[in-house]
Formats: C-alpha cells, sequence, structure tokens
C-alpha cells in the first residue's frame, strides 16, 4: 500500500522499517535489542512531533501508552488488517521477489497485538486489506477526507 500510496497521492508518508534502515546507516538492524531500545524511541518521538503523516509501523513498536499519547494530540490509528493466510501468502512473495526475510515467526504475535489494540478502543479505524491494494488504500483516502 505505501509504494501506492506514494505513486498516487501527495502525503507525506514514513515507515517504520526504512526509517529504522535509514538511523543504522543504510541497513536494517539486525540487533534486536539496539533497534527496539535506542532507534525505535528516536523514531516515535520524532513521528510524534509531525504534522499531516502517515506513519506506518508493524506491531510492537508503539506501546498501549505510545498509542494513547499519539491519539491525546490528534493522531489517528488506522490498523491495516491482514489475515494470517494473506500474512503467510504475502511473505513468501516477498521472500521469494524482494530478498526479504522470512518473517512468519512473528504473525501470531502480531495479530494477536492488533487484537488487542482494537479490543482495548485504541484503533480508529480497521481496513481490511486482504483486498486488492487500491481498494484498500481508496478506503484509507477516504477515511483520511473525513477527518
Amino acid at each position: 500500500m505505501i509504494r501506492f500510496l506514494r505513486n498516487t497521492s501527495n502525503y507525506q508518508i514514513q515507515e517504520i522499517d526504512e526509517e529504522l534502515t535509514k538511523l543504522n546507516e543504510g541497513s536494517y538492524p539486525k540487533d534486536d535489542n539496539y533497534k527496539n531500545t535506542v532507534l525505535a524511541p528516536q523514531i516515535k518521538s520524532r513521528v510524534l512531533l509531525e504534522k499531516n503523516i502517515l506513519f506506518f509501523t508493524n506491531a510492537h513498536y508503539f506501546t498501549e501508552s505510545d498509542l494513547e499519547a499519539a491519539r491525546a494530540i490528534g493522531f489517528k490509528v488506522i490498523q491495516l488488517y491482514v489475515n494470517k493466510e494473506e500474512l503467510e501468502k504475502r511473505n513468501k512473495q516477498r521472500m521469494l521477489n524482494e530478498g526479504y526475510e522470512d518473517h512468519s515467526q512473528w504473525f501470531d504475535s502480531m495479530l494477536e497485538y492488533q487484537k488487542d489494540i482494537k479490543d482495548k478502543g485504541l484503533v480508529d479505524k480497521v481496513i481490511n486489506t486482504n483486498k486488492p491494494v487500491e481498494e484498500a488504500a481508496q478506503e484509507l483516502i477516504t477515511f483520511l477526507n473525513l477527518l
């Protein structure tokens, strides 16, 4: 969806993995402790100072208190939901075609995190992204235009 939105809109878009790579001198950080305790907090602090930004992140980088703080200053939390079957399909495609590492070991915890923050009322909108990118992106754009 990020690629599609960058090609078809004027939104300021940032994504956690790209930002982690930038802060880590051009390579994705392999040290999870360094990534989670040094780099990710720098990114979160900077993002919360931004205005008019679409920031895409994976599960776990933003704690419940981070989400509450973001919402308190006007951010909207939009959850892009993908079921496990589709996650597995996309993971295989990315491994084969884009050189990604296997991320399947985190799928269950990612889905649990999404369910948890949604159940706790920390999500303003859920968009099912098991459909074509164009349709999911249009639903996101429509929601943003209503804000």
